[in-house]
């Protein structure tokens, strides 16, 4: 996916035609100001979220906030990973401000975005359910005993569907104490789902990055509402097509559960699809 971001700089510029707008592919001036830039577009709303959304639960006090400190972590790292991929998208406006339409915004944007990508998805798929484990350890007796296969990390789910296959119960259960009578499908999307998260985070880079060149003609104001309606809708639509594509909604129904790796990746189609819109329109206003 990263890759796209080289057609991209030859779309915007065609041999022999003249720069237009108020961008153009340049050389930066400025190489030491993108970390700050990328950290103050994202830590802000990053931590407000995190914060906010055990506040939006029914109930209070949260129940996150009660118990022991482990649960809070173990909540706050998944919100973390969780939240992170879609403000990736902020990467974008704010690396082409510093660093201009240029070969080390393709450089600097691809280096960000994978790293924070796969930051996330280290927080929601490892470092998140090593913090939960270990916080039910403390919270609930006996929980080794539900929960033998260990964290539910990419490795436990993997021993989990291995002994899934290789003792297949007699009926399946969805419940957090009967882990290892889960449908596999379902464990197949729930060990897919934080990889499709991260690669929508690096996509989202890309989006961040097309929006602010087709909104490069616009004043001000417009440009930031229009740059945070492609982002915010971006990331409703993603994040609504990911849970209509769960297949958990399916075992609770008793329906057929369909293919779990089909189901985790199909979502990615709408951001990618996004992305060829916006490259197009970009290409089409430079032609």
């Amino acid at each position: 996916m990263l890759s796209a971001l080289l057609p991209i700089q030859g779309l915007l510029l065609r041999p022999g035609l003249p720069l237009r707008g108020p961008i153009g592919w340049r050389r930066s001036k400025v190489s030491d100001g993108w970390p700050r830039a990328v950290v103050g577009a994202i830590l802000p709303w990053l931590f407000l979220f995190v914060l906010v959304r055990p506040l939006l639960a029914p109930g209070w006090p949260p129940f996150e906030w009660m118990g022991s400190i482990g649960r809070w972590a173990a909540s706050a790292i998944g919100d973390f990973g969780l939240f992170l991929p879609f403000l990736l998208f902020a990467a974008g406006p704010a690396l082409v401000r510093v660093l201009g339409l240029s070969w080390r915004l393709v450089r600097v944007s691809a280096t960000v975005a994978v790293v924070l990508a796969s930051l996330a998805y280290g927080c929601s798929a490892v470092l998140g359910p090593i913090v939960v484990h270990r916080s039910q350890a403390e919270d609930i007796r006996g929980v080794e005993a539900s929960h033998r296969l260990g964290p539910y990390t990419p490795a436990g789910l993997v021993r989990n569907l291995r002994f899934v296959q290789t003792n297949p119960p007699t009926d399946h259960s969805l419940g957090t104490d009967e882990l290892r009578r889960r449908p596999p499908n379902v464990l197949l999307w729930e060990l897919h789902r934080p990889i499709t998260m991260a690669v929508f985070g690096i996509v989202n880079v890309l989006l961040g990055i097309l929006a602010t060149e087709a909104t490069a003609r616009m004043n001000r104001p417009a440009q930031w509402n229009a740059r945070l309606g492609i982002g915010v809708a971006g990331a409703i639509a993603f994040y609504a097509l990911m849970e209509m594509m769960s297949p958990v909604h399916s075992a609770l129904r008793g329906d057929p559960i369909p293919s779990g790796i089909l189901r985790a990746w199909t979502p990615l189609l709408l951001p990618v699809a996004e992305a060829l819109l916006l490259g197009f329109l970009v290409w089409s206003r430079r032609r």
